[in-house]
Parts: structure tokens; C-alpha cells; sequence
């Protein structure tokens, strides 16, 4: 895309100024020993706690993966940020105070106050690993690539390098200091760059209630349990897992609050930072909702959503304060990985293992070494990304995380609730974890049971392991010797978690109290959850290939996979095994959906459907009725103005598309197009929805279903 000499002036005076900010502010603190370097001293307020907290956990993963997934499945993806009110919860009033109370420095140093130096050991390695390769290669990666769509003259790996620099210099000078004032700015950036895109989406788009009206499915929060991206089993009890793991156990988001001044400074920074989740979806989902709605015949790839977004309407200047929004997305959170990575390595390797006489100037200088090594080692597997086509970043980091959480998040939740846990039973619970349980879960239990085999999913595979992991803890409690009282004494819960340590003169009631905004939080989130539901409620998703079908003589159909057309092209729309591929032979054959009407009422049948240089038309019936099909596309001006238009048809025609040949368009021969076939009195049982080949010319007349949605209109 052509960027104006404003948003580069703007974009580039942010990168510049960032940097000099960090550093800066670690130049002007006085305090310089390691544990000012890991932990900043110890005097961070609880408004950088909160800034830290969700500006190192946002990253290109949102913006790109997560409005990708919204413009695929909608509002479930929501849940991946609403459910953090179960998991900032458990972090408030379960593990931060005892973290704080006990002066740990690191998670693993946690577990061998807790079981044994083992313990310690093993989550040191494993977390180091994931860090490093799995998510700052991939962030550095997916940034750059990110960052490429703006600045197409900028080579990927040139854009791993500046980036990994930027970063990297505050990071390694001032530690967890710089990196925290840092993503303060950044926190206030990415914030009101993703809701700038977010006003002017809804402004075209036609307001809230429009999209609601026209798209109630994109607002399921609920999918089923055989869901293949958000299943509502998966999705709930993954919080207990992987959730678990990431936001209380995981040094990369919980080293912030070590930080805090005070402990109700860095509870607090979590409740604010649970508030600010409650709000982000409107920023990194809904987003991917409204470029469904205006760009659904341009974009082949939902991943293509928002860049795409930020370049048809935002005029210059504002698209390079957005773009400094995705930039300070992708560097607080490398900031954040290269920072929590060193602190390990120092704390937890360097010092316990090979040096525990080492001073104090020797771990400030380790920490800086390793966080420069770290970048580097992350700066090479980037690159080694770039140079590997096809490769899916977000899966690839989600996959890690999701598979070395269970047994981490069962020894840490198990650990500090129950005293009888004991250290060797942690410490086979780890291993046999990793090396037996997640392969037997994933390679055996879940493909080859048949009871199993709907619910293959990756987040049913890690409550599994989860649940797996607490039984052989449990039970190997019971035949181990636990540590005694005075052993476990500041490590196990008590109910004293439930205040402020630092309350005993009332100095954080009021307007202060942790309860009373921590009950706002959650009650926002729940608010949002009903109000989202009340208008998801309506609609009825169908994948078509679930659904019986017939054709008629002559003709065939088939099950056509994504991966068919996104082996030749970027492609990546539909959702489920993909779609039904009707193959017409002449005029007038017809493909026959059934579908199960659970309760007589009026509904509308729309239909997602494929439009593409190897499609056809058709017409299309309702229980006979024939169907007056509307849809819209949209036009883009070059002053940046969008003009949705509607159309309505007795016959669609699935081959011309006005936007398929723009040359606006960044797709490949494929695109889907939203079709409604009108309201109609649907009776209980069973309804037949029928498509019929027209005017079929050549050899390029297919038709393809991805889904069909029922929406009740009678409410």
C-alpha cells in the first residue's frame, strides 16, 4: 500500500521516539543492581503494571491473527480474551499474593520453594525454549511480516533485524524498567490506533445494529463442542488449563507484577488490566467483523483483514498513527519475551545452577548478555521463518503454548491449593506429562477412539492433559511424603490471599478497593457476554457439508477441503472441513440441501457461498418457494469514501464479481459472497433449501456452499 509522507514522518518519529524514551527513563533512575534490571526496582505503580500487562500480551497475533479469526468465526473468538476473567481472577486472589509475599523473583524459583530444584529446572528449560523459538521468532516474524504490507520496499528479513534492534536496545539497557514506561506509551498507541479502525469500520459499516441485523452469526459466542476453531468445550476449559498456565504461572506476563511498589499495586494492575480485556475485542475482533461485512469480495485470506481495513478508508496521517499502534504491539511484546527469557536464564540456570556465589554486578552484566543472545537466537529463527513458505506463525505458536501449559498448570494450581502435593509427584507429573501424556493424547486417545474422534481438537487435548496430569499428582501425593508445615509456610493458599497485606489501616478501601473494581470487571464482562448472546441467539450456523444433500441425475457434489484451494492460492474463508462442491452437468440440475427445523417460525435463509473465475449461476428455492436473492457488495473511492451497495436477483451470478477484478483487491481467484434467499415460515421438521445451475456456458459452472444460516426474524 502507498503510504503519504505524513504517515511515514509519523510512524518513524514514533519507532525513534519510543527508544529514546526507554532509555531515558532507565538513564534516570539511580538504582542499578539485578534486581532493578529483572524487577524495576520494585516501584512500579499499578497503572504501569496494568499498561505492561496487556501491551506485552498483545501483539501481531490480534491485530492480524485474531481479526482474521473474527472475520472467519466472529464473536467466539471474544472468548479468548473475555475468558481472562476467570484466569486475572485466579492471578488476584490465588497466586499474586503469595508471589509477592514470598519476594519471588521467577516462576520456576516459585515451584522449588514449593517441590524441589528439579521442578525448577525443568520449567526453566522448557520455558526458555518456548519463549524463545516458538513465540520471539514468531513475533519477529509475524511483525515484520506485519510491517511489509506497509512498507512492501523493506525486505522481510530487514524488518526482522530494525525491529529486533529497537527492541533490543531499551530492553538490554534498562530491563524490566524501560520495557514497562515503554509499553505504557505503548498501551495508550495500541489502544486508540485499533479504535480508530474500529470507529471508522462501524461508521461504514452502518452502525452496530445494522451488522447485527445483517450478520447475527458472526456474534455466537458458543460454538459447538465439535467446533473445529472454538468450541465452547475447548475454549471454557481451556481456561483452566492453558489460561491457567499463561496469565498466573508464566514469567513473560507475570514478571510485571513482581515489579509493583506494593501488592495491591500489582493486583491492582491486573484488575485494570482485566478491565482493558473486557473492551479489546472491539479492537482486535469486531474489526474482522466489519471487514467481513465491506470487503468479504476482496480479501481471500481473513488474515488480510485489517491491514486491509487500515488502507481503503483511513486518510493520511491517521494510518501512520495506526501503524505505530501495530508497532507498539509487536516491540512491547518482544520487549517482554527478550526481558522475562534473560531473568530466567540468570536467576534460575546461571546463578542457581553454575554460579550461586555470583554478585551482583556479575548477574546485572549476565542478564544484559543473555537478553542481547536471546534477541539474537530470536532474530535467526525469524529469519529461518521467513525463508520457509507457507509457514503459519500463529498456529505454530498457539500449538506450543497449548502443549507445554497442562502439566505446568496442574502442578501450580494443585501446588499452592492442596499441602499434600508433593515434590517428587510434581516432578514425574512433569515429565511423564511432556513425554507421555500429550503424545498419548494427541496420537492416540483423540484419533483413534471413536467417542473421541468429534472433539480432535487442540484445546480438547490440553484439558485432557490437564485433568491427566492432576489425577497422577494426586495419586502419587498419596503414596509420597509431603513437606512439612513449617516448610510450606508463605507457599500454600490461606485466606489471608482474600486482603491487601499493606490494608491494615484501611488504605485501600473506598474508591481504592481491589473487591470493588475487580467485581466491576468481571460484571462488565458478563454484560457483554448476555448483550452479545441476546443477538448471536438468533442465528443458526450450518456447515454444509453436515447437512444431508442430493443432486440431481447427471450432476455430482463433493466434500472440497481448504487446503485444495490453498495449496494454489492465499486462501483461507471457509470454515468447518470446507465446502460442498456442486459439479452441474447441465441446466437446470440442482443440488438439494435438508435441513432439521427444530420449531415452526419465521426465518431468514441466508447462504455463504464461493465466487470465483471457475463458478456459475444460479437460482435458487425455499420448500419450493423460489427465492428473491439480495446481497451487497462494496465500492471504493480514491478519496478513501466506501459506498455499500445492494443488489437483488432472480439468478446469482457467482463468476462476476466487481471486486474480484479490482485491481483494490489483495486476493486470490477466490473470494465468498453473503446471500439471503428472504424470510420465510419454516414448519418443524424437516426444510429443503435447493440451488439450480443456470445458463451454463463451458466447462466452469460449479456452485459452492459453505454454510447455511437460519436466522429467526419472529423475535
Amino acid at each position: 500500500m502507498h503510504l503519504s509522507i505524513l504517515d511515514i514522518l509519523i510512524f518513524s518519529t514514533y519507532f525513534i521516539g519510543v527508544v529514546m524514551f526507554a532509555v531515558i527513563v532507565a538513564a534516570r533512575s539511580k538504582t542499578k543492581s539485578a534486581m532493578d534490571f529483572f524487577l524495576a526496582s520494585k516501584k512500579l505503580p499499578w497503572y504501569a503494571v496494568g499498561a505492561s500487562f496487556v501491551a506485552s500480551n498483545i501483539s501481531t497475533e490480534h491485530f492480524i491473527g485474531m481479526v482474521g479469526w473474527g472475520f472467519l468465526y466472529g464473536m467466539a473468538v471474544a472468548n479468548w480474551e473475555w475468558g481472562n476473567a476467570i484466569t486475572f481472577s485466579a492471578l488476584i486472589w490465588i497466586f499474586l499474593p503469595f508471589y509477592m509475599r514470598g519476594n519471588v523473583a521467577t516462576m520456576p524459583e516459585f515451584l522449588e520453594r514449593r517441590f524441589n530444584s528439579t521442578c525448577r529446572y525443568i520449567y526453566a528449560i522448557v520455558m526458555i525454549v518456548g519463549l524463545v523459538i516458538a513465540m520471539l521468532g514468531g513475533v519477529l516474524f509475524a511483525g515484520a511480516k506485519a510491517i511489509n504490507v506497509f512498507f512492501p520496499g523493506i525486505p522481510i528479513w530487514a524488518s526482522i533485524v530494525v525491529i529486533a534492534a529497537a527492541a533490543g536496545i531499551y530492553t538490554v539497557y534498562g530491563g524490566l524498567l524501560s520495557a514497562v514506561w515503554a509499553d505504557v506509551l505503548q498501551y495508550c498507541l495500541l489502544m486508540i490506533g485499533g479504535t480508530i479502525v474500529t470507529i471508522y469500520g462501524l461508521y461504514y459499516s452502518g452502525g452496530f445494529e445494522n451488522i447485527f441485523n445483517d450478520l447475527p452469526e458472526k456474534f455466537i459466542v458458543f460454538y459447538p463442542p465439535t467446533h473445529e476453531m472454538a468450541p465452547w468445550t475447548g475454549i471454557t476449559l481451556g481456561m483452566f488449563s492453558v489460561g491457567m498456565w499463561y496469565c498466573c504461572a508464566n514469567q513473560f506476563m507475570v514478571q510485571r507484577c513482581l515489579g509493583a511498589r506494593s501488592e495491591w499495586d500489582g493486583r491492582m494492575g491486573v484488575v485494570m488490566a482485566l478491565i482493558s480485556k473486557a473492551f479489546l475485542p472491539f479492537i482486535v475482533v469486531v474489526p474482522g467483523i466489519m471487514a467481513f461485512y465491506l470487503f468479504q469480495g476482496n480479501i481471500s485470506d481473513g488474515d488480510q483483514a485489517w491491514p486491509y481495513m487500515v488502507s481503503k478508508f483511513l486518510p493520511s496521517g491517521l494510518v501512520g498513527l495506526v501503524l505505530a499502534g501495530l508497532a507498539s504491539a509487536i516491540l512491547s511484546t518482544l520487549s517482554a519475551i527478550t526481558n522475562s527469557s534473560s531473568t530466567i536464564f540468570t536467576l534460575d540456570i546461571y546463578k542457581s545452577i553454575f554460579r550461586p556465589d555470583a554478585t551482583d554486578h556479575q548477574l546485572h552484566l549476565v542478564g544484559r548478555i543473555s537478553s542481547i543472545v536471546i534477541m539474537v537466537v530470536g532474530v535467526i529463527i525469524g529469519l529461518i521463518f521467513a525463508f520457509q513458505p507457507g509457514i503459519t506463525v500463529f498456529q505454530l505458536i498457539q500449538t506450543v503454548f497449548f502443549y507445554i501449559a497442562p502439566p505446568i498448570a496442574a502442578i501450580f494450581l494443585v501446588g499452592i491449593l492442596w499441602r499434600g502435593a508433593t515434590s517428587v509427584a510434581a516432578t514425574v507429573t512433569l515429565i511423564v506429562g511432556f513425554v507421555i501424556f500429550l503424545p498419548l493424547v494427541k496420537f492416540v486417545l483423540f484419533p483413534l477412539i471413536p467417542v473421541l474422534s468429534p472433539y480432535d481438537n487442540f484445546m480438547h487435548h490440553t484439558f485432557v492433559i490437564f485433568v491427566l496430569s492432576i489425577i497422577l499428582l494426586v495419586m502419587l501425593s498419596l503414596f509420597t511424603k509431603p513437606k512439612t508445615k513449617e516448610q510450606l509456610e508463605g507457599v500454600i493458599w490461606t485466606k489471608s490471599a482474600l486482603g491487601v497485606l499493606e490494608n491494615k489501616k484501611g488504605k485501600y478501601g473506598g474508591i481504592r478497593s481491589l473487591p470493588l473494581w475487580w467485581s466491576m470487571g468481571v460484571g462488565l464482562i458478563i454484560s457483554l457476554y448476555i448483550y452479545t448472546n441476546m443477538h448471536g441467539s438468533r442465528a443458526i450456523w450450518l456447515e454444509a457439508e453436515k447437512l444431508a444433500y442430493a443432486t440431481s441425475e447427471g450432476s455430482s457434489a463433493r466434500l472440497q477441503q481448504r487446503s485444495e484451494l490453498a495449496a494454489k492460492e492465499k486462501f483461507n474463508l471457509w470454515t468447518g472441513k470446507g465446502q460442498i462442491l456442486f459439479m452441474p452437468a447441465k441446466d437446470n440440475d440442482s443440488i438439494t440441501f435438508t435441513v432439521q427445523v427444530e420449531k415452526q417460525e419465521r426465518y431468514r435463509v441466508d447462504l455463504l457461498v464461493t465466487r470465483g473465475a471457475d463458478y456459475g449461476q444460479f437460482a435458487a428455492t425455499v420448500n419450493d418457494q423460489p427465492a428473491i436473492m439480495r446481497y451487497h457488495t462494496t465500492k471504493s473511492a480514491d478519496d478513501k469514501k466506501i459506498t455499500v451497495i445492494n443488489h437483488h436477483a432472480d439468478i446469482f451470478d457467482a463468476r462476476t464479481s466487481p471486486s474480484v477484478n479490482s485491481k483494490t483487491s489483495i486476493m486470490g481467484g477466490h473470494v465468498m459472497q453473503k446471500i439471503s434467499l428472504g424470510e420465510y415460515e419454516l414448519p418443524e421438521g424437516l426444510s429443503r433449501i435447493s440451488l439450480t445451475a443456470k445458463n451454463i456456458q463451458g466447462q466452469d459452472n460449479n456452485i459452492g456452499i459453505d454454510q447455511i444460516v437460519l436466522v429467526h426474524t419472529s423475535k
